[in-house]
Protein backbone atom coordinates (compact mmCIF):
# COMPACT_ATOMS: atom_id res chain seq x y z
CA UNK A 1 0.00 0.00 0.00
CA UNK A 2 2.90 2.34 0.83
CA UNK A 3 4.61 1.80 -2.78
CA UNK A 4 0.71 2.19 -4.41
CA UNK A 5 0.38 5.80 -2.50
CA UNK A 6 3.97 6.80 -2.84
CA UNK A 7 3.52 6.12 -6.64
CA UNK A 8 0.33 8.52 -6.88
CA UNK A 9 1.64 11.28 -4.96
CA UNK A 10 4.83 11.09 -7.14
CA UNK A 11 2.30 11.34 -10.00
CA UNK A 12 0.42 13.90 -9.06
CA UNK A 13 3.13 15.89 -8.75
CA UNK A 14 3.29 16.73 -12.10
CA UNK A 15 0.40 19.06 -11.85
CA UNK A 16 2.54 21.20 -9.89
CA UNK A 17 5.72 20.34 -11.83
CA UNK A 18 6.99 21.15 -14.69
CA UNK A 19 10.35 20.90 -17.06
CA UNK A 20 12.53 23.60 -16.38
CA UNK A 21 12.10 26.28 -18.97
CA UNK A 22 15.06 28.31 -20.28
CA UNK A 23 17.34 25.90 -18.33
CA UNK A 24 20.03 23.94 -20.60
CA UNK A 25 19.36 19.75 -20.95
CA UNK A 26 21.73 17.70 -19.08
CA UNK A 27 22.71 15.27 -21.65
CA UNK A 28 21.63 11.39 -21.93
CA UNK A 29 22.31 7.96 -23.55
CA UNK A 30 20.38 5.29 -23.19
CA UNK A 31 19.46 2.14 -25.34
CA UNK A 32 15.67 2.11 -26.73
CA UNK A 33 13.17 -0.59 -26.51
CA UNK A 34 15.11 -1.74 -29.76
CA UNK A 35 18.39 -1.59 -28.40
CA UNK A 36 19.80 1.27 -30.34
CA UNK A 37 21.68 3.77 -28.94
CA UNK A 38 20.53 7.37 -28.43
CA UNK A 39 22.11 10.26 -27.39
CA UNK A 40 20.11 13.29 -26.71
CA UNK A 41 23.33 15.68 -27.93
CA UNK A 42 23.71 13.87 -30.86
CA UNK A 43 20.02 14.66 -32.17
CA UNK A 44 21.18 18.02 -31.34
CA UNK A 45 23.86 18.32 -32.85
CA UNK A 46 22.14 16.93 -36.17
CA UNK A 47 20.27 20.20 -35.74
CA UNK A 48 16.90 18.21 -34.68
CA UNK A 49 14.32 19.80 -32.61
CA UNK A 50 14.06 17.31 -29.46
CA UNK A 51 11.27 16.35 -27.32
CA UNK A 52 11.57 14.27 -24.31
CA UNK A 53 8.29 12.90 -23.10
CA UNK A 54 9.43 12.01 -19.53
CA UNK A 55 6.42 9.98 -17.79
CA UNK A 56 5.44 6.91 -15.68
CA UNK A 57 3.42 3.69 -16.85
CA UNK A 58 1.44 4.15 -13.80
CA UNK A 59 0.70 7.73 -14.30
CA UNK A 60 -2.76 8.29 -14.82
CA UNK A 61 -1.99 12.26 -16.39
CA UNK A 62 0.83 10.52 -18.33
CA UNK A 63 -1.82 7.80 -19.69
CA UNK A 64 -4.38 10.42 -20.63
CA UNK A 65 -1.95 12.61 -22.60
CA UNK A 66 -0.25 9.17 -24.35
CA UNK A 67 -3.88 8.06 -25.31
CA UNK A 68 -4.67 11.72 -26.51
CA UNK A 69 -1.66 10.53 -29.49
CA UNK A 70 -0.58 14.16 -29.37
CA UNK A 71 3.27 13.32 -29.96
CA UNK A 72 1.80 10.60 -32.82
CA UNK A 73 0.48 13.72 -34.90
CA UNK A 74 3.12 15.92 -33.92
CA UNK A 75 5.65 13.22 -35.20
CA UNK A 76 3.78 12.90 -38.10
CA UNK A 77 3.96 16.54 -39.06
CA UNK A 78 7.60 16.74 -38.03
CA UNK A 79 9.09 13.82 -38.03
CA UNK A 80 11.20 11.66 -41.07
CA UNK A 81 8.09 11.60 -43.04
CA UNK A 82 6.97 14.96 -42.34
CA UNK A 83 9.28 17.88 -42.40
CA UNK A 84 12.10 16.01 -41.00
CA UNK A 85 12.84 18.52 -38.38
CA UNK A 86 12.18 16.82 -35.01
CA UNK A 87 13.26 13.89 -32.78
CA UNK A 88 10.69 12.56 -30.28
CA UNK A 89 11.87 10.51 -27.05
CA UNK A 90 9.50 8.77 -25.00
CA UNK A 91 11.54 8.16 -21.81
CA UNK A 92 9.48 6.03 -19.14
CA UNK A 93 11.21 7.28 -15.81
CA UNK A 94 9.84 5.74 -13.06
CA UNK A 95 12.55 3.01 -11.14
CA UNK A 96 9.79 0.56 -9.99
CA UNK A 97 8.85 -0.38 -13.41
CA UNK A 98 9.75 -3.08 -16.21
CA UNK A 99 9.74 -3.15 -19.49
CA UNK A 100 6.92 -5.56 -19.55
CA UNK A 101 4.72 -2.90 -17.81
CA UNK A 102 5.92 -0.54 -21.20
CA UNK A 103 4.31 -3.30 -23.19
CA UNK A 104 1.30 -3.38 -20.96
CA UNK A 105 2.19 -6.75 -19.35
CA UNK A 106 3.51 -5.79 -16.51
CA UNK A 107 1.91 -5.47 -12.67
CA UNK A 108 2.33 -1.37 -12.69
CA UNK A 109 1.42 -0.09 -15.91
CA UNK A 110 -2.09 1.48 -17.05
CA UNK A 111 -1.63 -0.38 -20.26
CA UNK A 112 0.23 -0.68 -23.91
CA UNK A 113 2.65 2.38 -24.24
CA UNK A 114 4.24 1.02 -27.17
CA UNK A 115 1.59 -0.41 -30.02
CA UNK A 116 1.26 2.50 -32.64
CA UNK A 117 3.80 4.51 -31.44
CA UNK A 118 6.73 5.62 -34.08
CA UNK A 119 9.06 7.78 -32.78
CA UNK A 120 12.03 6.41 -30.22
CA UNK A 121 10.83 4.61 -26.74
CA UNK A 122 13.36 4.23 -24.02
CA UNK A 123 12.80 2.25 -20.15
CA UNK A 124 14.93 4.62 -18.63
CA UNK A 125 17.72 3.12 -16.62
CA UNK A 126 18.59 6.21 -14.59
CA UNK A 127 15.86 9.08 -13.57
CA UNK A 128 16.35 12.06 -15.90
CA UNK A 129 17.79 14.98 -14.08
CA UNK A 130 15.68 17.86 -11.91
CA UNK A 131 15.83 19.76 -15.60
CA UNK A 132 13.31 17.63 -17.11
CA UNK A 133 11.25 17.67 -14.16
CA UNK A 134 10.51 16.34 -10.70
CA UNK A 135 6.67 15.61 -11.53
CA UNK A 136 5.22 13.37 -14.32
CA UNK A 137 4.44 14.27 -16.97
CA UNK A 138 6.91 16.68 -18.54
CA UNK A 139 7.11 17.23 -22.67
CA UNK A 140 10.14 18.95 -22.75
CA UNK A 141 10.92 20.61 -26.49
CA UNK A 142 14.92 21.35 -26.92
CA UNK A 143 16.31 23.77 -28.42
CA UNK A 144 19.36 22.64 -30.66
CA UNK A 145 21.84 25.94 -31.07
CA UNK A 146 21.78 26.28 -27.13
CA UNK A 147 20.16 23.43 -26.06
CA UNK A 148 17.71 24.79 -24.02
CA UNK A 149 14.29 23.26 -22.56
CA UNK A 150 12.09 25.94 -24.86
CA UNK A 151 8.17 24.58 -23.87
CA UNK A 152 6.87 21.49 -21.76
CA UNK A 153 3.70 20.74 -24.23
CA UNK A 154 1.64 19.25 -21.39
CA UNK A 155 1.05 23.04 -20.57
CA UNK A 156 0.23 23.87 -23.97
CA UNK A 157 -3.67 23.00 -23.71
CA UNK A 158 -4.54 21.79 -27.11
CA UNK A 159 -2.69 20.31 -29.97
CA UNK A 160 -2.63 22.98 -32.18
CA UNK A 161 -0.72 25.17 -29.30
CA UNK A 162 1.67 22.43 -29.24
CA UNK A 163 2.31 22.29 -32.78
CA UNK A 164 2.58 25.88 -32.68
CA UNK A 165 5.32 25.63 -29.66
CA UNK A 166 6.96 23.31 -31.82
CA UNK A 167 7.07 25.66 -35.25
CA UNK A 168 8.30 28.71 -32.99
CA UNK A 169 11.26 26.18 -31.41
CA UNK A 170 12.12 25.19 -35.18
CA UNK A 171 12.04 28.75 -36.29
CA UNK A 172 13.78 29.94 -33.62
CA UNK A 173 16.29 27.43 -32.83
CA UNK A 174 17.17 25.24 -35.61
CA UNK A 175 20.42 25.10 -36.92
CA UNK A 176 20.30 26.17 -40.77
CA UNK A 177 21.44 22.80 -42.22
CA UNK A 178 24.05 22.61 -44.28
CA UNK A 179 22.44 20.36 -47.02
CA UNK A 180 20.45 23.87 -48.45
CA UNK A 181 23.85 24.58 -49.80
CA UNK A 182 24.61 24.24 -52.84
CA UNK A 183 27.87 22.68 -52.36
CA UNK A 184 26.78 20.06 -49.97
CA UNK A 185 28.06 16.19 -50.10
CA UNK A 186 25.93 13.91 -49.38
CA UNK A 187 26.85 10.67 -47.91
CA UNK A 188 26.03 7.10 -46.14
CA UNK A 189 28.33 5.32 -43.87
CA UNK A 190 27.97 1.52 -43.44
CA UNK A 191 28.21 -0.90 -41.47
CA UNK A 192 26.84 2.08 -38.54
CA UNK A 193 27.39 1.09 -35.79
CA UNK A 194 30.51 -0.08 -36.60
CA UNK A 195 33.38 -1.92 -34.88
CA UNK A 196 36.33 -1.34 -36.28
CA UNK A 197 36.57 -0.01 -40.47
CA UNK A 198 33.60 1.20 -41.96
CA UNK A 199 33.06 3.03 -45.71
CA UNK A 200 32.20 6.30 -45.94
CA UNK A 201 30.02 6.89 -49.80
CA UNK A 202 29.69 10.15 -51.66
CA UNK A 203 29.37 12.35 -54.55
CA UNK A 204 32.29 14.63 -55.18
CA UNK A 205 32.24 17.73 -57.03
CA UNK A 206 35.81 17.41 -58.47
CA UNK A 207 38.95 15.66 -57.78
CA UNK A 208 40.49 16.88 -54.69
CA UNK A 209 41.76 16.37 -50.84
CA UNK A 210 39.00 15.48 -48.58
CA UNK A 211 39.01 15.21 -45.42
CA UNK A 212 37.19 13.33 -42.81
CA UNK A 213 36.96 14.50 -39.26
CA UNK A 214 35.20 12.47 -36.11
CA UNK A 215 34.29 14.65 -33.42
CA UNK A 216 33.06 13.74 -29.67
CA UNK A 217 29.66 14.58 -29.08
CA UNK A 218 31.03 17.57 -26.71
CA UNK A 219 33.06 18.94 -29.55
CA UNK A 220 36.39 17.54 -29.67
CA UNK A 221 38.08 16.72 -32.65
CA UNK A 222 39.02 12.43 -32.01
CA UNK A 223 40.32 11.35 -35.49
CA UNK A 224 41.26 13.24 -38.80
CA UNK A 225 41.62 11.23 -42.11
CA UNK A 226 42.83 12.62 -45.75
CA UNK A 227 42.02 10.91 -48.64
CA UNK A 228 42.45 11.97 -52.23
CA UNK A 229 38.70 11.53 -54.34
CA UNK A 230 37.89 11.75 -57.71
CA UNK A 231 34.82 13.52 -59.53
CA UNK A 232 31.13 11.30 -59.10
CA UNK A 233 31.12 8.50 -56.51
CA UNK A 234 33.87 7.65 -53.82
CA UNK A 235 33.62 5.20 -51.14
CA UNK A 236 36.79 5.38 -48.94
CA UNK A 237 37.77 3.37 -45.74
CA UNK A 238 37.79 4.72 -42.09
CA UNK A 239 39.52 2.30 -39.86
CA UNK A 240 38.44 3.35 -36.36
CA UNK A 241 40.28 0.30 -34.35
CA UNK A 242 41.65 3.54 -32.27
CA UNK A 243 38.37 4.94 -31.10
CA UNK A 244 36.81 4.05 -27.90
CA UNK A 245 33.62 2.88 -28.15
CA UNK A 246 30.47 5.35 -28.31
CA UNK A 247 29.05 8.04 -30.16
CA UNK A 248 30.51 10.58 -32.64
CA UNK A 249 29.83 13.29 -35.14
CA UNK A 250 31.52 12.85 -38.86
CA UNK A 251 32.04 15.48 -41.51
CA UNK A 252 33.61 15.34 -44.76
CA UNK A 253 35.09 18.49 -45.85
CA UNK A 254 37.14 19.38 -49.52
CA UNK A 255 37.73 22.72 -50.77
CA UNK A 256 34.27 23.50 -52.37
CA UNK A 257 31.81 21.66 -50.73
CA UNK A 258 30.74 20.18 -46.98
CA UNK A 259 28.80 17.75 -45.54
CA UNK A 260 26.21 17.04 -42.65
CA UNK A 261 27.25 16.23 -39.49
CA UNK A 262 26.34 12.46 -39.73
CA UNK A 263 25.93 10.16 -35.89
CA UNK A 264 28.92 7.37 -36.10
CA UNK A 265 28.34 4.77 -33.13
CA UNK A 266 31.69 2.90 -32.70
CA UNK A 267 31.07 -0.41 -30.78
Amino acid sequence: MKKIITSIAICLSGFASTAQVGAVAPNFTADDINGTSQDLYAHLAAGKVVIVDMYATWCGPCWSFHTGHYLEDIYAEFGPNGTNEVVIIGYEDAQNTSLDDMYGTGSNTLGDWVTGVSYTLIHGPVVLPAEYGTGYPTVSVICPSDKKIKYNLFNSGTLQQMKDDVQDVITQCSSVSISESPLSIELSIAPNPVTDITRITFDALSSENAVVNVYSISGELVLTSNYNVEVGINSIELDLNQVEAGTYLLKVETSSSVSNMTTLVKM
